[in-house]
């Protein structure tokens, strides 16, 4: 008896070890071996619900989200009346898409304990997700009624208002977090999506270098900073950022992609089309990799490979209107009129307010012959834009060419009002002056050269 008694405190005292050198490892990111010693630990003794949960929360630290609700499931079956325990299980189910789950999770906390916080603050997110945003800030306030000064609230607040595009009140919301929370993680990058969605490019940057401060080797952010630079046409130091994704994930798709797409602009071909291959070589469904290839292969001439790579394109495009419209562009260029249309139709199904979708499916129909169809197109771009330059250029030409001159100088003096300078308009004014001149002088020829017939015409 005495020696099953020392062997059984011998394994108790060796499972303790374990979990302390997991708490260890966990302190220091070592995750891994942290998991190594819990499992260690449970292997000796099963049922203890607090090293279940403590093994669930190192899951989730490692993105093992599945796994991690079953070990959370284990803990509650052992601790059924632990909040803690189903607020972590109901917050995995939100970020695995089981929202029905989440809440009825929520809900039982909310049985258990009407006073724990975390089940109204966290159920923000699953509202939001849902799209049900008047719920979403019912348990913002039912949070804060409960715990009126909550980092994770205005955060979680935030984030359903930026998902209804409300940039500014997020903002606002996640200053409140900075205020109570100045180290809440992800913080500076979130307030820096905001700007950039508000156009404000300066104040993006400036948040994204505090991010990057706090967490200079992050990929996702790193990216981001990288596309950010191009839009402001800083493209070395655009470059310097994929490259440094590269140094991180050799095999990084997109930082490939994008290093041909500033290698395309700088007009370096050869090594644009080396990024690019790369690119489509690790992800061949990458959206934009066939057209950008396409495009710098028509830059060099090569007319039948850049066909082939832009309808190639059109096999895994999403639904990106830039992307569309830049593509419709080329495969106008290389003779695909019919496939162009059908990039241009795509925008304007997802965006019926698109400009340019509007503009340039108008010059297809012009290019193909199709007048009218044209005209209709460009008087649609002018009811959205009435001072689109191009649209009124266009009505002029087309007018002219029909023969309908005064129309034609009314749409072209419209169109030289907004851009004085434009040589173009006053080239296309002066030929409407002379044939409408020309015309009108015909006229009492063609009456008399009709006066005549009808005279001889007489018995």
């Amino acid at each position: 008896m005495s020696e099953t008694n020392f062997g059984y405190f011998n394994d108790f005292s060796d499972a303790e070890q374990c979990i302390e050198n997991a708490h260890d490892f966990y302190d220091k990111g070592q995750w891994q071996y942290a998991l190594r010693e819990l499992d260690a630990a449970l292997e000796i003794n099963p049922n203890n619900a607090d090293w279940l949960f403590n093994k669930a929360l190192t899951l989730d630290t490692l993105e093992r989200f599945e796994e991690a609700t079953e070990v959370y499931c284990q803990a509650h079956d052992l601790k059924t009346n632990d909040p803690e325990i189903l607020n972590c299980l109901a917050v995995d189910y939100t970020r695995l898409g089981r929202y029905d789950l989440a809440l009825r999770t929520f809900e039982q906390i909310e049985q258990l304990d009407p006073q724990f916080e975390p089940a109204y603050c966290n159920r923000i997110i699953t509202y939001s997700e849902l799209g049900q945003h008047d719920k979403a800030e019912e348990m913002f306030y039912l949070a804060r009624q409960l715990k009126e000064h909550c980092s994770l609230c205005f955060y979680n607040m935030g984030n359903s208002l930026f998902s209804r595009k409300l940039y500014d009140k997020a903002i606002w919301c996640w200053q409140q977090t900075r205020d109570i929370e100045p180290t809440h993680p992800n913080l500076d990058y979130r307030i820096a999506q905001a700007y950039w969605a508000l156009g404000d490019h300066p104040k993006t940057w400036q948040y994204f270098l505090a991010e990057l401060r706090l967490r200079p080797g992050d990929v996702e952010v790193l990216l981001d900073a990288g596309i950010l630079l191009l839009e402001m046409n800083e493209l070395e130091n655009a470059r310097e950022k994929f490259h440094r994704i590269l140094e991180l994930q050799p095999d990084h798709v997109q930082a490939w992609y994008y290093l041909g797409e500033i290698h395309l602009q700088q007009r370096n071909l050869q090594r644009a089309v080396e990024c690019l291959q790369k690119a489509r070589k690790l992800n061949p469904a990458q959206p934009g990799v066939h057209y950008r290839l396409g495009e710098c292969f028509l830059l060099l001439g090569k007319i039948p490979e850049a066909r082939e790579l832009l309808l190639a394109e059109l096999k895994y495009t999403t639904d990106q209107p830039e992307i569309l419209l830049d593509l419709g562009g080329l495969l106008q260029q290389v003779g695909k009129s019919t496939e162009a249309m059908g990039c241009f139709e795509k925008v304007i199904d997802a965006h019926s307010d698109d400009v340019r979708a509007y503009q340039n499916l108008s010059i297809c129909y012009y290019l193909s012959g199709l007048i009218e169809q044209g005209m209709d197109l460009s008087r649609k771009v002018l009811e959205l834009e009435p001072n689109n330059v191009m649209a009124l250029y266009n009505l002029a030409y087309a007018y002219w060419k029909k023969g309908e001159y005064s129309h034609a100088k009314d749409f072209a003096l419209q169109s030289q009002k907004l851009t004085p300078d434009d040589r173009q308009i006053k080239a296309l004014l002066r030929k409407i002056s002379r044939h409408h001149l020309l015309h009108r002088c015909m006229q009492p020829l063609l009456q008399i050269r009709r006066g005549l017939t009808l005279r001889k015409s007489r018995p």
